[in-house]
């Protein structure tokens, strides 16, 4: 899939295990290509930043989702869509 519409979401938290994973998961059922990943672990803290091109029709319910698994593992996280 190849999209101009883009999303950037950006996460934030205290160190854990399966952060990462945790976000992937909830992006699984939706059709989109991640077009850049970068992920650092400092002092305790985790932040993690996925570029992709989606859908605009699905933007909402990736959103919604994503906070909805932020909430439950204890994450700040915001999508920015363009």
């Amino acid at each position: 899939m190849h999209s101009n519409f883009t999303g950037l979401l950006l996460v934030t938290g205290e160190s854990a295990p399966n952060i990462e994973s945790e976000i992937l998961e909830t992006l699984s059922p939706f059709v989109i290509t991640i077009l850049d990943k970068q992920s650092m672990d400092i002092r305790g803290r985790y932040f993690l930043a996925i570029h992709f091109s989606l859908d605009k029709a699905h933007a909402k319910a990736i959103e919604k989702d994503l906070l909805n698994t932020a909430a439950k593992i204890g994450v700040d996280l915001v999508v920015d869509y363009q």
